[in-house]
């Protein structure tokens, strides 16, 4: 498959996503992910759902569509904090940062873990990381 058909499968799969109802993390909350190499970096949940997320990496990451990875999400003032197994759907390049789309390999989160207090709030209309 050519680049550019590749590129053009990410676009659609971004578009796709940018229209999907989100929901944002408040800023009090970290992420990290654990690359399929071992290693970590910090990143920004630019926003999630009980099938995945669309994380955020200033500068460039070196990922690519299907790779396995964890998604680790702390909140330190209530002191918890969750690993969620997913797979990389799309990486997009955005003025400096990497855009990342990723699916929990185990399905839906159920209600119990630390994010129902953000999901289980009226959904908002995801903006401002697809657009530009």
């Amino acid at each position: 498959m050519s680049p550019e058909e590749t590129e053009g499968e990410g676009e659609a799969q971004l578009q796709e996503l940018s229209t999907a109802l989100r929901h944002v993390l408040p800023p009090g909350v970290s992420a990290s992910l654990r690359l399929s190499t071992g290693r970590t970096v910090y990143v920004t949940v630019g926003d999630i759902s009980r099938t995945g997320a669309c994380v955020i990496r200033r500068g460039s990451l070196e990922v690519e569509a299907n790779e396995e990875l964890l998604l680790d999400i702390s909140n330190y003032e209530q002191n918890q904090n969750f690993s969620l197994p997913a797979r990389v759907q799309w990486v997009s390049i955005r003025s400096y940062n990497t855009l990342v789309g990723v699916v929990f390999s185990q399905g839906p989160l159920l209600p119990g873990t630390m994010l129902d207090q953000y999901l289980d709030q009226t959904l908002k209309a995801r903006q401002g990381f697809a657009d530009g």
